[in-house]
């Protein structure tokens, strides 16, 4: 039986990456409505510059794959 895994990787402004646990779906199309439910948020975030989303199978095939520009801001410097 063929599964579909979501993989999120939240790339955050001081570099580093946060890799969310991977989420697994029985079917394509609950695994397609995770992945785009995903994008939609990780759209909105005001949390990191980017996120990257990966819909593949369990046989290693990439169905989706998409690097989203967020709703993050950079934060303005000041001077002391």
């Amino acid at each position: 039986m063929i599964q579909y895994l979501i993989i999120e990787v939240q790339n955050r402004a001081d570099g580093v990456n946060n890799i969310q646990p991977i989420e697994t779906r029985n079917s394509l199309s609950t695994g397609l409505s995770y992945f785009y439910d995903r994008c939609s948020k990780m759209a909105a975030t005001t949390l990191y510059p980017t996120v990257t989303l990966m819909l593949i199978d369990s046989e290693g095939t990439v169905i989706k794959n998409e690097r989203i520009k967020t709703a993050w801001v950079e934060p303005e410097v000041t001077g002391a």
